[in-house]
């Protein structure tokens, strides 16, 4: 059997990532693909637990390296218990959020050292590297603007949601970078375009790189 085809969404919050996700999955369902969803943090049991602790309001203290730890501890959980049988079984796989994510947080957003970040990854995460990768690139203000609507449905804002602008704009220049370094893994969209015109690009974009994924 041949391995799965690790795909990973990425972006700031609000920018549109996990809706595309869940049309990505249905037009690679109808080519026929076996398709897993899934998300960081929080794809596993454990995991689950650790979302509750990084996400919630009530956690101010949470020290940023323990918050960066707490992620990677989340993200090997979920490559051994979720990504990789799911890869081995020949699986498509669709992740909201990977290692880009804790790259743009907790190194350019909170401004901790990304070596110590990269000593972790270099034997944990580097071997399982997504073979394609779509940011949703957005304005901060724009992104912020859709959360707000969204915790004013649930009547609160989470951890994260409470942060200031600057901090978002930091992460948007942290995947910018990252995007520039490895730009054949990259597909950087514009996130403030319409739902169905993203779609489009994302279809166009999978249906070439998975067919020349398929002819080697």
């Amino acid at each position: 059997m041949k391995p799965g085809t690790f795909i990973t969404f990425e972006g700031i919050d609000g920018c549109g990532k996990t809706t595309q996700i869940q049309l990505a999955r249905t037009f690679l369902e109808k080519q026929g693909n076996q398709v897993i969803t899934t998300l960081e943090p929080g794809g596993t049991d454990i995991g689950i637990q650790i979302r509750k602790i990084l996400l919630n309001q009530k956690n101010q203290s949470l020290v940023q390296e323990s918050e960066m730890l707490l992620y990677l501890a989340d993200r090997i959980q979920h490559l051994k218990e979720v990504i990789l049988p799911a890869l081995e079984k020949g699986n498509l796989v669709l992740c909201d959020r990977f290692h880009d994510s804790t790259l743009a947080y907790q190194g350019f957003g909170r401004g901790l050292d990304l070596k110590l970040i990269r000593s972790i990854e270099e034997k944990a995460i580097t071997p399982h590297a997504p073979f394609l990768t779509f940011l949703l690139d957005i304005e901060p203000k724009l992104a912020l603007k859709r959360t707000e609507e969204k915790y004013a449905q649930r009547n609160q804002q989470d951890r994260l949601e409470q942060e200031s602008i600057d901090f978002f704009e930091r992460i948007k220049r942290g995947y910018q970078q990252l995007a520039e370094a490895s730009p054949d893994r990259f597909v950087c969209l514009d996130g403030s375009k319409s739902k169905e015109h993203i779609h489009q690009q994302i279809i166009k974009t999978l249906e070439t790189r998975l067919s020349e994924r398929k002819s080697f």
